[in-house]
């Protein structure tokens, strides 16, 4: 029981912005690739106007997410 305690009462920290930042930049940019490899398969040409949309908010989203610990 004392243990369950300890494991309930640890506070943690915000991740350091360089690590959050790394991870960020890494899974963004393999969307934008996934992106731009999968859309010409299926006879499509990318939608470069809806990357630049989606890929600045979701780089500050998964930014955030990383250096709160949400993920």
């Amino acid at each position: 029981m004392a243990n369950q305690a300890d494991k309930s009462s640890v506070h943690l920290v915000p991740r350091g912005w360089g690590i959050s930042l790394i991870w960020a930049t890494a899974i963004v940019g393999i969307s934008i690739l996934a992106s731009a490899t999968i859309n010409p398969l299926f006879g499509r040409y990318i939608h470069w106007d809806w990357m630049a949309g989606i890929a600045p908010i979701s780089f500050i989203l998964i930014l955030a997410a990383f250096r709160r610990r949400w993920v």
